[in-house]
């Protein structure tokens, strides 16, 4: 009989894995958020909340208004960090160079 270590998969512990239960929306996210790509890319950061989506103030190019499905995570590293914190961040589904081809509209 062969046994392989992989048998018991139960115990095993997922590193580095995003799950998306649901796209975050406004209640998970405020003005001042840091928004990074698929890729890791700073892309900028939420300048304003409506139902549907949020404004996206990009340095050096024309803020977009980008739609809450096109969120994968927000990530909020402030509640269990004492002393300095990371920024809290908003993460795109989409990659950095797919930005600006997503037609969402400018404000």
């Amino acid at each position: 009989m062969s046994t392989s270590a992989n048998d018991d998969s139960a115990g095993d512990e997922q590193h580095g894995e995003v799950l998306k239960a649901s796209s975050p929306g406004r209640t998970q996210m405020q003005v001042g958020m840091q928004v990074t790509s698929l890729d890791g890319q700073t892309i900028g950061k939420v300048k304003e909340l409506s139902e549907q989506e949020f404004l996206l103030d990009r340095p050096m190019a024309r803020d977009l208004w980008v739609p809450y499905s096109a969120v994968l995570a927000t990530q909020d590293y402030t509640a269990n960090m004492r002393g300095p914190v990371q920024p809290t961040n908003v993460v795109l589904e989409i990659s950095s160079a797919h930005i600006d081809a997503q037609g969402w509209r400018h404000s």
